[in-house]
């Protein structure tokens, strides 16, 4: 009986540490978020046409709907976990013909941040990371557009670079982002990438005994908008 109790006894230790270090993993590593394409973007090559687009069908401003999401990623030694964003809001006025003149801007409430696991979230809105009580939202403001397409095409990509200003955490940040934007049946959709550090921000990429964080923080926009 007494060997039975000690068999028990570890066995239920075992299953104890095992639960406790899935969690400890889990808190630090594990993702739950996938990085959706943008749908306009995915479908290009069956909606595209000949057919060039006109001053004015793009030659307006065009606010940020609530389909759109932004994407952080931080890579560890074990893999990559997405935090994914709603409630973005903004908008850009293109100029087709005089990309000098367009302005663009953002905003991402931090608070809407989620990866699939709430303590790591709540962790991340804390002063030791994104302050989100003090610092809510993250920005963006264009500042200059490269290569700048200045023929679109129905339903086909048009590829260009933004240069701009990202405020977070009260710290701004030159960053380019490589963008792809495409105009099909009247919806503009922008999906771009860029790369910042947690040093830019003043921040420290978190360690730990499970896990080793790389100190790049990868940007995802999947933006959908509309005409104003």
């Amino acid at each position: 009986m007494k060997k039975n109790s000690v068999i028990l006894t570890a066995s239920v230790a075992t299953l104890v540490v095992g639960i406790g270090g899935y969690m400890l993993y889990d808190y630090f590593v594990g993702n739950h978020v996938e990085i959706q394409p943008a749908a306009a973007v995915t479908t290009a090559s069956s909606t595209a046409s000949s057919t060039a687009l006109t001053a004015d069908q793009l030659n307006k401003k065009w606010t940020i709907n609530d389909q759109s999401k932004v994407y952080f990623s931080v890579t560890t030694s074990k893999e990559t976990v997405n935090f994914e964003m709603d409630g973005i809001t903004g908008s850009w006025d293109v100029n087709l013909s005089a990309p000098d003149q367009m302005k663009a801007t953002a905003s991402a409430d931090l608070n809407h941040l989620n990866s699939g696991n709430e303590k790591r979230d709540t962790h991340i809105k804390s002063p030791d990371y994104f302050d989100t009580a003090v610092h809510p939202a993250a920005t963006f403001e264009a500042k200059s557009f490269e290569n700048w397409p200045t023929t679109w095409t129905e339903g086909q990509k048009a590829s260009f670079t933004i240069n701009g200003v990202l405020t977070l955490k009260g710290i701004a940040k030159d960053v380019k982002i490589d963008a792809d934007a495409i105009y099909s049946q009247g919806k503009l959709q922008l999906e771009g990438t860029s790369v910042v550090t947690f040093g830019d921000f003043g921040l420290t990429s978190p360690h730990t005994i499970v896990a080793k964080t790389e100190e790049n923080i990868n940007i995802t926009l999947r933006l959908a908008l509309d005409a104003v």
